[in-house]
Parts: C-alpha cells; sequence; structure tokens
C-alpha cells in the first residue's frame, strides 16, 4: 500500500567540498566502503516491489511519468531539478545530432541518484525516427537515415520491414535504449484536408497489424520494448489543435481500427499506449481515450484482456488543455485505468500533478488500488524485462554507428523498393536520352542530390533549387517567371515538391512549365496528401522520406526515372489449379511490376491504397528463375511445365534486377 504523507520530501543539501587530504582514504573510509558493499548486495537481493516500499509517497507517485526531457546533449537545469527530487518511472529523449550523444545522455541519467541509489531501473526511450532530427542551425547529423513507416508500407514486403525492424533494433541497443516510442499502430487519416504522417504504416488494417507485430516482435527479440502508440485508433483524424476523433463506426472496429491492436495484444505486447482521442462511436462520456474508463477498462482490459501497463496520454498536449488543467488530467487519467502518464516535458507541470494524485488519494478522489495497481504492473514490467542490472551503454558500440558503411547502401536498397509511380500519361517514363532529354530538375528540396544521381544515367542536366521558398512556404511569382525563362530548349523538366509548401503555387508552377511545352515529372516528397493537386503533372513519383534525409532517397529516385527499378512479385489472389501431364504457361509478365513500390494510404479517387502503375519491368529485369518443386526449372520470363504426379507443389519465382537486387515469391499449384 502506498502510505499518504502530507510534508513534501527534505530537499536534499549540497555536499561540502573536500581537501586533497580528506579525499585520501581511510580505515573509516574501508569500512564504510564494506558497508557499502553489503548494502549494495542485500539490494540486489530485493525485488523491485521491496525496492519501491523504500521511497517516500511521491517518489513513488513519481514512477508512473514518462516525461519528455527538453535537454539536447544532456539533461539541462529544469530536467535535472525534476529528475532529482520527483525521479520518474521512465523518460523519453526527443532528439540527438549525434549516436555518442545518445550514449552519454543515458549514462548520465543511469548515474542518478534514483536507479544508482536504489535499484530500480528507469525506461529510457525515444522515437528512432524523429531522434536524428537537427535544427536549421546546426551541424548535420551522422546517423543514417531511417526509412519511414510510410516507405515500409509502400514497399509492402515482410523482408524489408524485417530488415528495417533489426537494424532499429540494433541503433538503440547500441546507444542505450531500453525502449521505443512506436510503432504507431493506427491508421492514415480518413478525414479530408488533414496532414498525414509519414509515421504511420498506412491503411490496409492487415498490413498494418503484420507490419506492426513483426516490428514489435523484432525489438523484442533484441532486448528492446516497444509501445504500440495510438490506441483506440484514429489518431491522425486531427484538425489543428483540436483532438483527434475515431469516427469508424463501432460494429466495424474489431475488423479495423483495434485489429492491430489485438493481434499485438495476442503476441504478448506488455505495454500498449492511449492516446487523447475522442471515441464518439465507443462511448458517450464525452472523454478523450486517455481519460476513459470505457476505453481503457471495458475494452482494453475486459474486452481485449490486455494484463500489461497502459500508458495514456500526453496529459499536457494543447488539446487536452483546451478543456483540463494537466494535474487535473492526470488525475482522471489515473483513476479511470492508466499506469503510466505520458508528458510532453519535465518539470513543474509534472511535479504538481504528482501532488494532486497524492491528495486525490488522500481525499478519495483516486482508489487507493487503483494506485496500488499501476505500481505493480509497472515493476513487474521491469522485473520481467529484466532493466534492472543491465549493463552502461559502450561509447565505442555508439560512435560505430555513425561509421557502418554498409548501412547506407542498405537503407538505400529499402529506399529504393518504397518508390512508387503513380501517375505516367504518355509513358513519359522511364527517362530516356532519345525522347526525355534536354532534362531540367527544379524544386525546393533534393535538386543537387537528384542532378548527382541523373548525371551518372543522363548527361547535361541543369537545375535550378528555388531557395526562397524554404523561407516563404510558397513558391513566389518571381521564381516561376525565372524558371519558365530558362527552360527554353528542355523537353522535360523533373520537379521536387514537397506538402511543407503551399500547394497552389507548386500547381501555378506545373502549369506555367507546361505551357512552354515541357513535360513534367513531379517527384512528391514526404507524406502523398497533395497528389490531386498537382494531377496536371503528366508523371508523378512518390518519396517518403523526411526533406533533412534526401540523399539516398534521391537516389533511389533516380533509379526509377531512368528506368532501373527494382522489381516486385505480386503474390496470385488463390492457388494455381491444374491437371496431371497439361501444360500450363507461368509467365514473369503476369506477376511482377516496376518500380515496386506502391500507394500506401487513401487520399481520393484515383489515389487510392494499393495503386501502382508499372512501366515494361524488362527495363530492370535481367534473370528468372522458376522453380516447379517437382525438380524442374526454368530460366525463362515465359516457362511451360506440365506436372506428372498430383499433388500440391510450391511454385518459387525469383527475379533479379540490374543492381542484382534478387526478389522472390512462393504460389502454390494444386495437381488434380
Amino acid at each position: 500500500m502506498v502510505e499518504i504523507k502530507s510534508e513534501k520530501p527534505a530537499e536534499k543539501a549540497e555536499p561540502e567540498t573536500k581537501t586533497e587530504a580528506e579525499k585520501k582514504p581511510t580505515s573509516k573510509d574501508k569500512e564504510a566502503e564494506s558497508k557499502t558493499d553489503e548494502a549494495d548486495k542485500a539490494l540486489a537481493e530485493q525485488s523491485l516491489a521491496q525496492r519501491l516500499q523504500a521511497l517516500d509517497v511521491r517518489e513513488r507517485l513519481a514512477q508512473l511519468m514518462l516525461v519528455t526531457l527538453e535537454g539536447k546533449p544532456g539533461p539541462n537545469a529544469t530536467d535535472r531539478e525534476f529528475l532529482l527530487r520527483y525521479a520518474p518511472g521512465g523518460v523519453i529523449i526527443p532528439s540527438v545530432l549525434y549516436p555518442i550523444t545518445a550514449c552519454d545522455y543515458i549514462t548520465k541519467l543511469r548515474s542518478m541518484p534514483l536507479e544508482a541509489m536504489t535499484g530500480i531501473p528507469m525506461l529510457i526511450g525515444t522515437n528512432l525516427y524523429s531522434l536524428p532530427r537537427p535544427a536549421a542551425d546546426e551541424l548535420p547529423t551522422t546517423f543514417v537515415p531511417m526509412p519511414s513507416l510510410l516507405a515500409l508500407a509502400a514497399a509492402n514486403d515482410p523482408d524489408i520491414t524485417q530488415r528495417v525492424s533489426v537494424f532499429a533494433a540494433n541503433h538503440l541497443k547500441a546507444m542505450g535504449f531500453n525502449f521505443h516510442l512506436g510503432p504507431s499502430l493506427t491508421f492514415a487519416p480518413t478525414l479530408p484536408e488533414i496532414k498525414g504522417s509519414l509515421d504511420c504504416l498506412g491503411s490496409d488494417p492487415h498490413f498494418v497489424a503484420d507490419s506492426g507485430c513483426a516490428i514489435l516482435k523484432t525489438f523484442e527479440d533484441n532486448g528492446i520494448l516497444g509501445l504500440p502508440m495510438g490506441f483506440p485508433g484514429g489518431a491522425l483524424n486531427k484538425k489543428g489543435q483540436g483532438p483527434a476523433v475515431l469516427l469508424t463506426p463501432a460494429a466495424l472496429l474489431e475488423e479495423e481500427d483495434l485489429l492491430p491492436f489485438k493481434r499485438a495484444i495476442d503476441q504478448g505486447t506488455s505495454i500498449i499506449h492511449v492516446g487523447n482521442i475522442l471515441t464518439p462511436t465507443l462511448s458517450k462520456d464525452d472523454l478523450p481515450a486517455s481519460m476513459s474508463p470505457a476505453v481503457m477498462r471495458d475494452l482494453l482490459r475486459e474486452k481485449l484482456g490486455f494484463k500489461g501497463v497502459i500508458v495514456a496520454g500526453p496529459m499536457d498536449a494543447q488539446e487536452l488543455a483546451l478543456n483540463y488543467d494537466p494535474s487535473v488530467a492526470a488525475e482522471k487519467a489515473l483513476a479511470a485505468g492508466a499506469d503510466m502518464l505520458l508528458w510532453n516535458q519535465a518539470g513543474r507541470r509534472v511535479m504538481r500533478a504528482v501532488d494532486q494524485i497524492a491528495a486525490g488519494i488522500a481525499e478519495r478522489r483516486v482508489p487507493q488500488e487503483r494506485v496500488d495497481a499501476a505500481l505493480e504492473r509497472g515493476m513487474r514490467l521491469k522485473e520481467e524485462k529484466e532493466l534492472a542490472g543491465r549493463p552502461m551503454p559502450v561509447p565505442k558500440e555508439a560512435e560505430a554507428l555513425s561509421r557502418m558503411r554498409d548501412l547506407p547502401k542498405e537503407v538505400y536498397e529499402i529506399e529504393r523498393r518504397s518508390i512508387a509511380l503513380v501517375q505516367n500519361r504518355g509513358d513519359i517514363l522511364p527517362l530516356n536520352k532519345t525522347k526525355s532529354m534536354p532534362v531540367g530538375i527544379t524544386g525546393v528540396v533534393g535538386v543537387e542530390p537528384l542532378k548527382e544521381a541523373l548525371t551518372k544515367y543522363l548527361k547535361h542536366i541543369s537545375s535550378h533549387e528555388i531557395a526562397t521558398a524554404k523561407h516563404g512556404g510558397e513558391i513566389y511569382d518571381f521564381e516561376i517567371d525565372r524558371i519558365t525563362k530558362r527552360i527554353a530548349g528542355l523537353r522535360t523538366m523533373v520537379l521536387i515538391l514537397t506538402p511543407d509548401i503551399r500547394v497552389s503555387t507548386q500547381a501555378r508552377l506545373i502549369n506555367a512549365i507546361q505551357a512552354r511545352g515541357v513535360v513534367v515529372v513531379a517527384v512528391l516528397v514526404g507524406y502523398p496528401d497533395t497528389l490531386p493537386k498537382i494531377s496536371g503533372a503528366e508523371a508523378i513519383v512518390l518519396s517518403y522520406c523526411r526533406p533533412h534525409q534526401m540523399d539516398l532517397s534521391m537516389k533511389a529516385v533516380a533509379d526509377v526515372l531512368v528506368g532501373q527499378a527494382p522489381i516486385g512479385v505480386s503474390p496470385y489472389l488463390a492457388e494455381i489449379k491444374t491437371t496431371v501431364g497439361k501444360a500450363e504457361s507461368y509467365s514473369v509478365l503476369d506477376v511482377v511490376r516496376a518500380p515496386s513500390g506502391m500507394l500506401p494510404v487513401t487520399i481520393e479517387p484515383p489515389y487510392i491504397a494499393g495503386l501502382s502503375v508499372p512501366y515494361d519491368p524488362t527495363f530492370s529485369l535481367t534473370k528468372t528463375l522458376w522453380e516447379f518443386g517437382d525438380g524442374t526449372k526454368s530460366k525463362e520470363i515465359r516457362a511451360e511445365h506440365a506436372f506428372k504426379a498430383a499433388g500440391r507443389y510450391p511454385i518459387t519465382l525469383t527475379v533479379e534486377d540490374k543492381k542484382d537486387h534478387s526478389t522472390t515469391r512462393t504460389f502454390y499449384a494444386v495437381v488434380e
């Protein structure tokens, strides 16, 4: 039981500075050191629950807090004050520039009093997709760029998902993190005019469930606790400062928004995040999910059978602040079923929330047993994941992450698999020396990386970066005039677009270029919500990368533009039916596509999830191998084969592209 005390813990006095003579070890020092070793041994034999009982009430309640630190190279003054007075159950490091910085940061955190003196470990996490996010005035990061979750959805390949998950888990482990804020299991937004996120796995419930669970399992197998984000769904249906809204009818929830979370629970996930989402189709209490007993207790606990830790919030988010004081929101969330409370900042807001909850327990607004259950779940999670006593991060391992030469090649290959062609009027792509030259490139971002990559295939490419748009948020008329005056003689203009720039001005630039008789190939970078408004371009290529991670993505885009795209193999929708002795024709061209990426979200018709407009795959195809499961093989693009005996046979197709990357898919034939 948590014993309530009215007074705050006494502030610790600053230690006095010792002289050099006083620093020399004495017999008393050695005796004290021996007693310390004995105390450490006794502490190690205690359970985390026993260690928890040694703390006062506010220190225990602080164990329910998961806070985001503000300092970048390390905890700042506000962070340190909070960590020393109210050491939380977990912290999030939002961004750093270098892997070694994260390693040093975590070493400092784990050396602070709570873990060092009590042996109670903190959850120390981040979102690896946003961790290396430099500000405009900072030096470039040395992190290898992570392919976005939306890129994984566009590639739609279990092998790609597995490779990225291992890559991410190894990075987190080397830096010293023990948990990851994600993956998000909420779908792309369904409301119009809403800006989507690259940190989602698309619109297909089964793909989100399969890929999300694969990522969580890979993290778990590598010692990283994954926190599935966004229960019960609808987290991206958010306009402006208001809350997100889950609009899926209750009858469809189990097969749609709840499916990925249910699969994660069945797989054994031990922690789930509940967002500040309004759920009118689930409950009539008009409360956000993070404060709703109907969502956390009735749905998540009772109906879905989740027994792990529920993380609710953020409690200091803007959408909650419109109606609730953060301390009141925190108290209500805990009373409604949350076990840990997520915060966007550390500091006095969280301190006040701890005091509010302590008062709520004393005044019986927050049931004592509710707090005890939350603390018990948190301690059990840390024990089951063996967080106590984990070795400190090794600086050499973190430094090595910036020098791993094979990783950029791996990321480049993954980016190639995700690039999608969704419009190709008049077969403008692939570009070639006969019909496309001369070629120019313009845009707000990525112009030089794309020019460098394309020059390896097509010589004498002109370029112009629209620098003013980065600051003004739109392409000004004088820039449009400047570009159109310079394009005389060009046949094709590759225009790199981004949703961050006012789309109406980008559409105007497309029209102005076409008015000069030049064909436009639009390369849309980021979340593709502006697709319908740039549909005037003859060809549209999608890259799901962030603007500060352009180099490898533009290299992958160049491959697609010139016909050196990777090859995807589509599955047969049903087993192949045939009879003994009957010769059947098996054509590579029936099942392969290039480029291999697709549109993973629905924007509006005709731009719906699953859209892919392939060009002739023979531009990219170099090798073919059919294996028919009966010992027979063929290297022909169109193979003839008759089975000699009845049975069910695996037919395996392996294709290789011009970059020596192979793709394999197995089909099945039932022979009667």
